[in-house]
Order: structure tokens, then sequence, then C-alpha cells
């Protein structure tokens, strides 16, 4: 289960930065700035992805360990 759990959170990481990188070429392709803004939504949920998935596995008992 915790297999599935990585892949998905890896799947999301890369879809966020093509979403990013996307934007960015969005700004370029209409000459406009405010796509740049927004860029910074997907940009920044990848960092609380990788910290709040560490925390879930962190609180997991070992294999073996009785629960606390």
């Amino acid at each position: 289960m915790i297999n599935v759990l990585e892949r998905r959170r890896y799947a999301a990481i890369i879809v966020l930065f093509l979403i990013g990188f996307g934007l960015i070429g969005l700004a370029s392709s209409v000459n406009s700035t405010w796509p740049l803004f927004v860029t910074v939504i997907p940009y920044a949920v990848i960092p609380w992805l990788v910290v709040h998935a560490d925390d879930r596995v962190a609180g997991e008992p070992a294999p073996g360990e009785p629960p606390a």
C-alpha cells in the first residue's frame, strides 16, 4: 500500500511541475505576466506534498512493532 502512495505522490509532483512550466509557457506565448503570479501555487504545493507524506510515514509503526 505504501508503494502505491509513493507512486501517486511522485506522479502528483510531476504533474505540478508540468502545470508550472505550462503556465510559464502560457505567459510567454500571450506576452502577459499574470500566469507568472499563478505559477507560484503549484510550486508551493510540491514541498507540502513531500513533507506531508514524510509525516505520515514517520507516524506509522515499523512492521512487527505494536501500535502506540
